[in-house]
């Protein structure tokens, strides 16, 4: 069965000690793990993948994400993700982020991420030409 978008706000038990602390962000099986650096107003994604999965983890900033499945009909779907959060998104789901700030987060993919694998799996949108979308990037600008 398909997973659905889910945003997880609490990451794993933080570990302290006068050292310092350990964070667990994420405890399951991935194929690369990808540093994003992405500015202000700027857009990313703007697609869908055939297999792909991801985790994305915000390190600083904040993103403006949209995502929908690919069923007629589906809903548009909209959160702010900050500092910390920790987010998925499954193959089939539309998905577009739009940095309200500089943002900086990683990214766990269920797949090889070279360019020839990435681009197959990849299917471009134009999610950004939305009236919708466009309303919305308009209220946070």
């Amino acid at each position: 069965m398909k997973k659905k978008f889910k945003f997880i706000h609490k990451t794993g038990k933080v570990f302290k000690d006068e050292r310092g602390y350990l964070l667990k962000i994420l405890d399951k099986g991935f194929s690369s793990c990808i540093e994003i650096f992405s500015k202000k107003g700027s857009i990313r994604a703007n697609h869908y993948h055939k297999k792909d999965e991801h985790f994305c983890y915000i390190l600083k900033g904040e993103i403006l994400f949209f995502y929908r499945n690919r069923k007629k009909g589906s809903k548009l779907n909209y959160k702010i993700m900050k500092k910390g959060d920790l987010f998925f998104t499954t193959y089939d789901q539309d998905h577009l982020a739009y940095f309200l700030k500089t943002t900086h987060f990683l990214s766990y993919s269920s797949r090889k991420r070279s360019k020839f694998d990435y681009e197959n799996d990849l299917v471009r949108l134009n999610m950004d030409k939305e009236k919708k979308v466009k309303a919305i990037i308009s209220k946070y600008k």
